[in-house]
């Protein structure tokens, strides 16, 4: 059984970068943005190789870490161990000990938290921010989606709603491993959406880091603005996720993605009316959906 401390230690790393990553000076932030893109290396790698491999002084890593609130790198170091490497039952022991008696209890627990956090998700949302994406979306001469592991779902569905709203819309994978090939004629005009949350898995930071290189423009879709994605990209747009349970719920993820493809239909109603009308005749042509009886 896991200490009564357990949850909210384990969410302190979240809630330090939130509270404090904008008071780190610039070399602290090389510090923190390094321990972060490599979670793994980050809960083995000692204080003197960062140090090294950054080029900045231990004092420095030792700073950053104070400046987020801990008492020093090893605390640091303890609490990503503790946050992203429990075993999985302790995960799961940890994230429904709190909902309910019975599995009926817990599972309407756990909307009424996926209600709270799609609520939070729209009272955070900027509308010029949202506008501003979807004016790069509709000026970008193409635009290819991408998301991994549970965020492939995600990808998959604004992708659906950009291909019938945009000119050039395409939903990249890493199926057989072509994720490297289907980046290879991505350039300056092209716009990147790049999607993943909480431990945001190393080949979606790939793919931002080459789009960006390339001269590409990044929008990530996020839980947070520090995420690795998000520190890569031009805009980001960002999800409230509630407290971690077996898996991440995606519920605010999919609500901000719905909300992204309502505010891009209305940028681009009238210029995608003749698209739509045909991708209708061609759901019918093909009887992609089963006729009402």
């Amino acid at each position: 059984m896991i200490g009564r401390d357990g949850p909210d230690r384990q969410q302190k790393v979240d809630d330090a970068l939130t509270k404090n990553y904008d008071r780190l000076s610039p070399m602290q932030r090389k510090v923190i943005d390094r321990l972060l893109s490599d979670t793994r290396y980050a809960a083995v790698v000692s204080a003197p190789e960062l140090a090294q491999t950054v080029g900045v002084s231990e004092s420095t890593v030792t700073r950053a870490t104070q400046v987020l609130g801990f008492a020093g790198y090893p605390d640091f170091q303890a609490h990503i161990r503790r946050q992203f490497f429990s075993p999985l039952s302790e995960r799961i022991e940890t994230g429904v000990m709190s909902l309910g008696d019975t599995p009926a209890a817990a599972a309407i627990q756990g909307l009424l938290e996926d209600a709270e956090s799609v609520r939070r998700t729209a009272e955070d949302l900027s509308p010029e921010l949202l506008t501003d994406v979807v004016e790069r979306l509709v000026a970008a001469r193409r635009v290819f989606v991408f998301g991994s592991r549970g965020s492939y779902g995600l990808a998959q569905m604004l992708s659906i709603g950009l291909r019938l709203l945009l000119t050039d819309s395409r939903l990249l994978s890493d199926e057989a491993g072509l994720l490297a090939d289907q980046l290879t004629t991505l350039t300056e005009g092209d716009l990147l959406v790049a999607i993943s949350f909480r431990r945001v898995d190393r080949i979606t930071v790939g793919a931002a880091r080459h789009a960006s290189k390339a001269g590409a423009e990044v929008i990530a879709i996020s839980d947070v603005v520090h995420s690795p994605i998000a520190r890569l990209a031009d805009r980001t747009l960002t999800a409230r996720l509630g407290p971690l349970r077996l898996m991440p719920s995606y519920a605010s993820g999919a609500s901000l993605v719905n909300a992204l493809i309502i505010a891009t239909t209305l940028r681009t109603l009238d210029d995608a009316a003749d698209r739509l009308k045909t991708a209708e005749e061609l759901w019918e042509e093909f009887a992609i959906h089963v006729a009402d009886e």
